[in-house]
């Protein structure tokens, strides 16, 4: 069927494709070209009582607002659907016409989990190029120009319009392992959406561009508006905590309290988590063990691996814990097999704790039942500060 761009005034005969001549080449997909009022862009919730979703890995309702340079083909094979159900899902909203428009929210029943696209401002570097900043956030670099059709050159410092397309994550870096291997294969890689940066210092800065980290079986999110990071905090929190499952065996989500809020900046009652890159991670506990704050209620051997995870991404400047409960942890890492020489590089302890020490794990007053990690900058940004 004959299919036309909303731009092009066709008759009505042609969008419908009640005329199709024989050997005709195929019309180009239909776009969403135009930006949206605001009354336009309102988000819709699914109606109806199939809007339930099935639960978090099957099929499940969710309501999509198209981007510009969208087509059905593209959405479609976002969420792992066809154009025929789109449309069949949306038939009042679309009618005869069955147009879709920037702004334009669609309920789907989709059966693979992207994460919703995001509008962001890119700040262009020295020499940028419209591939080179495509590439960076897995978009065509004409949808890139179109959706800034005043700029006619690549300044740097001058602000980029954006739509982000994160992908759908990968499959559950799943526990059940045991020992010190992989435990079940290869970790997954995590595709993040680019562009998120902290600017400033961890307690003094902001954040610009954050991004949220994902429900997964890997994570428990208290707060889902406190859980705002940097690309890179949020790419290499999740390859570690898909590490510890592996390696450990530990099969719990991990509980995360906080990391920024969505623009950075003060958080409460918080000194640092301002610009993305500082996270609070509850200790793994022993199964069946009390609610209390006691050493014992604490699997120091999985807290351990979890240490060593984070350590090894390369990626973490700090992991505060107090001094009083790493006695805990490097005992568990001796246990482990761990060195001396390892030990002297990534614990504090036995080092008091106003004395001076190179280790990656520093003691904090009051962080007794979870870690504080703070990641490094994003390589390439001169904005991020450190202490």
């Amino acid at each position: 069927m004959p299919r036309a761009r909303v731009a092009q005034a066709l008759p009505l005969a042609l969008l419908l494709g009640l005329v199709a001549a024989p050997g005709v080449a195929r019309a180009e997909p239909v776009e969403a070209d135009a930006e949206p009022t605001d009354a336009e862009a309102t988000d819709a919730e699914p109606e109806g009582s199939e809007a339930e979703s099935e639960g978090a890995t099957g099929p499940k309702w969710i309501s999509h607002t198209v981007v510009p340079k969208e087509t059905y083909e593209s959405i479609g094979a976002r969420y792992g659907v066809s154009r025929e159900e789109i449309i069949r899902w949306n038939k009042k909203k679309l009618g005869a016409k069955q147009w879709i428009y920037a702004g334009k929210t669609l309920r789907i029943h989709a059966r693979i989990h992207a994460p919703p696209r995001e509008k962001i401002t890119y700040t262009i570097a020295k020499h940028d190029t419209w591939a080179k900043i495509a590439a960076r956030f897995g978009v065509p670099a004409s949808h890139v120009k179109a959706w800034n059709p005043k700029v006619k050159g690549l300044i740097a410092g001058k602000p980029l319009k954006i739509y982000t397309d994160p992908k759908a994550p990968p499959p559950s870096a799943s526990g059940g392992g045991s020992g010190s291997g992989t435990g079940g294969g290869a970790v997954p890689k995590f595709h993040v959406r680019a562009g998120g940066i902290g600017v400033g210092a961890p307690n003094r800065g902001t954040l610009v561009n954050g991004v949220q980290l994902p429900e997964s079986d890997m994570v428990k999110i208290l707060d889902k508006d406190k859980v705002w990071g940097t690309s890179h905090t949020i790419e290499h929190l999740q390859e570690a905590i898909a590490v510890f499952r592996r390696s450990s065996g530990y099969d719990q989500p991990l509980v995360i309290s906080s990391i920024s809020l969505r623009h950075g900046g003060r958080f409460r009652p918080h000194s640092s988590h301002r610009t993305g890159r500082d996270v609070d991670i509850r200790l793994p506990r022993k199964p069946g063990a009390d609610k209390g704050d006691a050493p014992s209620s604490i699997d120091w051997t999985k807290t351990w691996a979890l240490v060593r995870a984070l350590v090894d991404t390369g990626e973490v400047e700090y992991i505060f814990v107090s001094w009083s409960r790493q006695k805990y942890l490097y005992r568990a890492a001796q246990s482990a097999g761990a060195t001396k020489a390892e030990l002297a590089k990534i614990v504090q302890y036995p080092t008091k704790p106003k004395e001076r020490t190179k280790a990656v794990v520093r003691h904090a007053q009051g962080h007794t039942m979870h870690l504080h990690v703070r990641f490094t900058c994003t390589p390439g940004n001169s904005r991020c500060k450190s202490y």
